[in-house]
């Protein structure tokens, strides 16, 4: 999916075959063997904060992106209400009690957003291969025009709006002036639909689905405890994370 991105000129960091044409370097460690892959640069640096400009031309990108991946399949998992919210549900529960008020919003949360996915007009929502976590982190920015998207580990099948939905949640927390949020906000989404619409169905999801898919990061967290989150994974932390989620439900008018 990289190298047809790539043969679309859409601005991603693609793998690099060697000599041999081959993708994979198999490196004999003491643990074992590991493997390899070279990647194009993403020119720039990572900015924790865009201007409008650049929103726009996030926006822009980010829909370059679907015209290619709308309708396509890869052999990788499928996010739905299931996958984003009740199995991450299951594995947060290996390290807080069901009895937990953050768990208890969580499991509301998840049934409310199944309640909600279950009764949208499917046909009028785009599908293909999604990114699902393009935000600051995920990216290099070169100039106000010029941006290249990395880190697709998390790629798979699922509404296109859920990479909408997952980028306006992140620039909610990280713009502190709200105000400040709704310019860009909008400069992203007019970015957006200078390449391709928004159906009004997908629009209405945006809360439920960036809500959803905030959800699924905890249960990554709980799945990769031992790799790095056993550091920062407390009651504490689920207790910053989750307000978060409300604090985005709240500027939305939701109640769970």
């Amino acid at each position: 999916m990289l190298e047809l991105l790539k043969e679309n000129n859409i601005s991603v960091s693609y793998p690099i075959q060697d000599a041999k044409a081959q993708y994979l370097q198999e490196l004999h460690a003491p643990e074992g063997n590991r493997f390899a892959l070279l990647f194009s640069y993403a020119e720039g640096e990572k900015a924790r904060f865009f201007s409008e400009e650049t929103s726009f031309n996030i926006g822009k990108l980010m829909a370059k992106i679907h015209q290619v991946t709308e309708n396509l399949k890869v052999n990788r998992i499928t996010y739905n209400a299931h996958s984003l919210t009740a199995i991450p549900y299951q594995h947060a529960l290996r390290f807080f009690k069901e009895t937990n008020e953050e768990m208890q919003f969580i499991k509301r949360a998840g049934k409310e957003i199944e309640k909600i996915f279950s009764l949208i007009n499917t046909e009028k929502i785009r599908t293909g291969v999604v990114h699902l976590d393009i935000w600051y982190d995920n990216m290099h920015i070169n100039s106000e025009s010029e941006m290249t998207i990395f880190d697709f580990d998390f790629c798979g099948n699922g509404w296109l709006l859920n990479d909408i939905a997952y980028f306006l949640m992140q620039m909610f927390h990280v713009e502190p002036d709200k105000k400040d949020f709704e310019r860009k906000k909008e400069a992203f989404l007019n970015g957006y639909e200078s390449i391709l619409k928004i159906p009004d169905e997908e629009k209405s999801l945006f809360a439920y689905s960036g809500l959803s898919i905030w959800i699924f990061y905890l249960g990554i967290q709980s799945q990769r405890f031992d790799n790095w989150s056993n550091v920062f994974l407390s009651e504490n932390y689920l207790k910053r994370f989750m307000g978060m989620a409300k604090d985005w439900l709240k500027y939305h008018q939701i109640e769970i």
